[in-house]
């Protein structure tokens, strides 16, 4: 058993709202080592971890976001190299660099292979107009730490919105 998500299932014990338990899927051996074939370098600890823990779901965590195993990690790859390309950005992904999540087009995630067991994470943005293209080198200490950030921002986008349907349920029903 590897250790990484250890404070990753903690998160989401203490947050009930995320409503995942039950809806892991995990990726298979044989799929991690594929995709390790496909890129042509062995993943991080922590990741291969996720991989094995929920790399094809996590039911509700980072719908909208290209994230998972079957969502072609491959071609996420290759969307993140035509951004920068697109964009005339000054830089390129390393070559042991992995695109592990990408949202919508125009900003994504990824690691180096080279950094560790757990490696920071780094990120891109497209500028706006007006902005400057750029990496965000060390966005995040470790790749657990990007999932625990993004759990607490789901968890924490959940309540509000409950709190506001129970707000306007209140008001509806007073008026």
């Amino acid at each position: 058993m590897m250790p990484y998500l250890d404070e990753v299932k903690q998160i989401l014990a203490e947050n009930p709202s995320l409503n995942l338990s039950g809806h892991f899927y995990p990726c298979s051996k044989e799929e991690v080592v594929e995709l390790e074939r496909l890129i042509g370098f062995k993943l991080p600890l922590a990741y291969k971890e996720f991989l094995f823990w929920s790399g094809k779901g996590l039911g509700s965590f980072e719908i909208g976001s290209e994230f998972y195993y079957d969502q072609d990690l491959i071609d996420l790859q290759r969307m993140a190299k035509d951004l920068l390309t697109d964009n005339n950005a000054p830089f390129e992904l390393p070559d042991d660099a992995f695109v592990f999540w990408g949202h919508q087009g125009y900003q994504f995630a990824f690691f180096r292979a080279s950094e560790g067991d757990n490696p920071p994470i780094h990120y891109y943005i497209e500028a706006g107009e007006g902005e400057k293209e750029e990496i965000k080198w060390n966005y995040q200490a470790h790749f657990t730490d990007f999932l625990i950030t993004e759990m607490r921002d789901q968890a924490r986008h959940i309540e509000n919105a409950r709190r506001i349907e129970d707000e306007i349920a209140r008001d509806w029903t007073r008026g």
